[in-house]
C-alpha cells in the first residue's frame, strides 16, 4: 500500500498482516479523493477505524491540517505509529487507542470535522449508528463530508437531513458512500 498523491506521494505504508484489517484498495482510495477534489487544503479529518492510518495519512499528504485516528486494536495502533514515524509526521496526526464509543463523545462541542472516514471491519454493522451520531451531535463542518465504506450486502441508510449524496459507487466487494453537509 502507498500514498497516492501530495507531499508523501509514492511512499509505502506498513499494513497489518493477515485479514484483521481490510485496507482500502488504491483504486477505491483514488476514486474517493478524486470525488472530494483531490486536495484537502486545511481540512480536519477523523478516521474512526484507523487500520494502517492510510486514509488519514493520504489526507495529510493532500493538505489536511490535522487528522485524528481511532483504533481499538493495539497491533493497528503500532502500524499507524510506524507509518507516522516513517513519514516524519508530527503533531498533525493524533492517535487514540480506544473504542470509538469512548472517543467520539469527547469531540462534542470541541471539534468539527471537514471529513470523516467510516471504514469499519466488515463484521461490524455500525455505519448508520455512526452517521446518526455525527449528524445529531453536529460534528461535521458546513460543506464537510462523511465517507463510509461497507460490504455490498449491508443495507445502509443514505437519507440524512441536511446531507446530500456526493458519491455512491460499488468497488469490488464493497460500496462507498460519500455524504456532503449542505
Amino acid at each position: 500500500m502507498r500514498i497516492i498523491a501530495g507531499k508523501y506521494r509514492s511512499r509505502k505504508l506498513n499494513t497489518l498482516p493477515g485479514l484483521k484489517t481490510r485496507p482500502t484498495l488504491d483504486q477505491t482510495k483514488e476514486a474517493i479523493f478524486s470525488s472530494l477534489g483531490n486536495y484537502l487544503q486545511d481540512f480536519t479529518v477523523l478516521d474512526v477505524f484507523g487500520g494502517s492510518g492510510a486514509l488519514s495519512l493520504e489526507s495529510l499528504s493532500r493538505g489536511a491540517k490535522k487528522a485524528y485516528i481511532i483504533d481499538n486494536n493495539i497491533e493497528a495502533i503500532n502500524v499507524i505509529k510506524s507509518n507516522k514515524e516513517a513519514l516524519k509526521v508530527k503533531d498533525e496526526l493524533v492517535i487514540y487507542h480506544s473504542s470509538y464509543m469512548n472517543v467520539l463523545p469527547t469531540f462534542i462541542n470541541k471539534v468539527k470535522f471537514d471529513l470523516v472516514f467510516l471504514d469499519p471491519p466488515f463484521r461490524l454493522k455500525v455505519i448508520d449508528e455512526l452517521i446518526t451520531f455525527l449528524t445529531e451531535n453536529d460534528l461535521i463542518e458546513e460543506g464537510g463530508y462523511i465517507m463510509a465504506e461497507y460490504p455490498l450486502e449491508d443495507v445502509v441508510n443514505k437519507d440524512y437531513p441536511g446531507y446530500r449524496i456526493k458519491l455512491c459507487r460499488r468497488y469490488a466487494s464493497s460500496e462507498v458512500l460519500i455524504l456532503e453537509k449542505e
